[in-house]
């Protein structure tokens, strides 16, 4: 498959989203504040091999916003992940990292049946929704106008630099940072959407969730840093151990962006994974 940029409607409103590639599907949740433009470190270790479906979904770094009075909590993005996993040829690999993590294990909770695996990077769970280093922005999303000063400083390259160093150890070009954050800095609509959301991070959505992995039967790969600010350490062995059938690799230098710290090193552990037999052999 040529690359292409497709507009996928959903509860609440359009993604855009871009396919590359030929194979088994692997579907890519990506995180706060950025965009599907996260992943492309791995595209071309990927795409020779797999069906990438790489969406922008309404997390903060997109530029098509939501109507107005969407849903923009956790649940919801969830729900739109699903609705875009059943318009995909399966078998659906989902691939979530930080807040896409935690949507991800929702989806997958949801709806056990639509996924043939799960590959969970550093990512919300359990009590640390949001990590606890971001804890204040819930509260400060109440107040009107501080998020939207919060998106606005973002036009500064100096800021830029310092949210990038809290995700990744490796140095992120202004360019590529640019790319990622999207319409964040400038759009109101986007501004307005990154609000609720984060007005709907709360610990209670994890760790209820967390009790209803267990419904996922498929192979579950969790990919862990070793030193992260925001995601800790002990988290990735809790995680796995939620699921009946996972495992647990490190990436050793890497903050919670894997895919832009190591992507060479995350290429090899994600097709290895996929290349370990049927998902279902053992259900």
């Amino acid at each position: 498959m040529q690359d292409e940029t497709v507009r996928v409607e959903t509860s609440g409103g359009p993604i855009h989203l871009r396919r590359t590639g030929q194979g088994p599907t692997l579907l890519f949740v990506h995180g706060l504040m950025v965009n599907g433009h996260v992943w492309d470190p791995l595209v071309a270790g990927l795409r020779d091999r797999f069906h990438m479906v790489l969406p922008d979904l309404p997390l903060g770094g997109h530029r098509t916003p939501l109507e107005p009075d969407a849903d923009c909590s956790l649940e919801a993005h969830a729900a739109r992940v699903i609705e875009i996993a059943r318009k995909l040829p399966g078998p659906v690999v989902l691939v979530g990292s930080d807040t896409g993590g935690a949507i991800s294990q929702i989806a997958v909770a949801r709806e056990p049946g639509l996924f043939d695996r799960l590959v969970l990077l550093p990512s919300d769970a359990f009590d640390n929704c949001p990590p606890k280093l971001l804890a204040p922005l819930p509260a400060l999303a109440a107040v009107p106008g501080v998020i939207r000063a919060v998106s606005l400083s973002l036009r500064l390259g100096l800021v830029k630099r310092l949210m990038m160093m809290l995700v990744a150890r490796s140095r992120v070009a202004p360019a590529t940072i640019g790319e990622l954050i999207g319409a964040l800095p400038h759009d109101r609509a986007v501004q307005r959407d990154f609000t609720k959301l984060l007005r709907g991070l709360r610990p209670e959505v994890t760790r209820a969730v967390a009790g209803e992995l267990h419904r996922f039967r498929g192979r579950v790969l969790v990919v862990w840093s070793r030193k992260d600010p925001l995601f800790p350490f002990e988290h990735a062995q809790r995680l796995a151990a939620c699921f009946p059938r996972s495992s647990v690799v490190i990436a050793e230098h890497s903050r919670a962006f894997v895919s832009l710290d190591e992507p060479d090193w995350l290429v090899e552990r994600i097709t290895e994974f996929i290349d370990d037999g049927p998902s279902d052999d053992a259900m």
